[in-house]
C-alpha cells in the first residue's frame, strides 16, 4: 500500500513539474497584458467565456488599451456523418466556429483569423430528448474548447508584433491616402479648360 501511494505521488509531481494541466483549469502566460474587448454579441456565452479566459490569464480589458480583440459571432453548423440501413440519419458531426481580430483604432484588422471545433455524436432515434441533451452539453465543451483554442493564439502575439503590424498597416494608409490625393489633382487638372494661345494681328 505505502509503494502504491508512493508511486501515485511520485507520477503527480512528475506531471505537475513537467507542466501538465486538466484542459481548462490551467493559465497562460501572455505577452498581451492590456487589451480593449469587443464582440458580436458581447452577451452571449462565447463573448462572456472569452471575456473571462482574458480574466483568467491576466489580460486586463480596458477601453483604452492601444489594441482591441475583436470576436465575432458563433456560429453552428451540423451534418450527417453516417447513416443506418433505413438511411435514417445515425451519426451527426457538429461544429461550431468564430472570427476574431485584433485592431487598432480605425485601422484594418492587423490579425484575422479562426477558431474551428468539430465533434461527432450518435443520434438515437428513440430516444430524441437524450440525443438533444448531448448535442447541448457537447455544444458547451465545444465552447470552451473555441475559447481555449483563441486563448493560445494569443499567447502566441506580442505588442511588438502587434505594433509592427500596425505601423506597416499606417503607411499603407498613408500610401493609398496619397495615391487617391495625387489621381484627384492629375482629374482636376485634366478637367480644367485649355487657353488658347493670344495670337497678335
Amino acid at each position: 500500500m505505502l509503494k502504491r501511494t508512493i508511486t501515485v505521488l511520485g507520477l503527480a509531481f512528475l506531471l505537475t513539474a513537467c507542466g501538465f494541466q486538466l484542459r481548462g483549469t490551467g493559465t497562460m502566460q501572455m505577452a498581451l497584458t492590456e487589451l480593449n474587448f469587443a464582440a458580436r454579441d458581447a452577451l452571449s456565452p462565447l463573448g462572456k467565456q472569452v471575456k473571462q479566459g482574458l480574466d483568467n490569464n491576466q489580460v486586463t480589458i480596458s477601453s483604452s488599451a492601444p489594441f482591441t480583440l475583436y470576436v465575432g459571432a458563433e456560429e453552428t453548423s451540423r451534418r450527417t456523418a453516417s447513416f443506418t440501413a433505413g438511411t435514417r440519419s445515425a451519426e451527426y458531426r457538429i461544429t461550431s466556429s468564430a472570427t476574431y481580430e485584433l485592431r487598432s483604432g480605425n485601422l484594418p484588422a492587423l490579425i484575422k483569423d479562426r477558431v474551428e471545433v468539430q465533434r461527432t455524436y450518435a443520434h438515437n432515434q428513440d430516444n430524441v430528448t437524450g440525443s438533444g441533451q448531448e448535442e447541448a452539453m457537447l455544444r458547451e465543451e465545444m465552447r470552451r474548447d473555441l475559447v481555449m483554442q483563441l486563448m493560445i493564439r494569443l499567447q502566441a502575439i506580442t505588442p511588438a508584433q502587434l505594433q509592427d503590424l500596425q505601423d506597416q498597416a499606417e503607411r499603407r494608409q498613408a500610401a493609398e491616402q496619397e495615391a487617391r490625393a495625387a489621381a484627384m489633382r492629375a482629374q482636376q487638372q485634366a478637367d480644367e479648360p485649355q487657353q488658347s494661345p493670344i495670337i497678335l494681328p
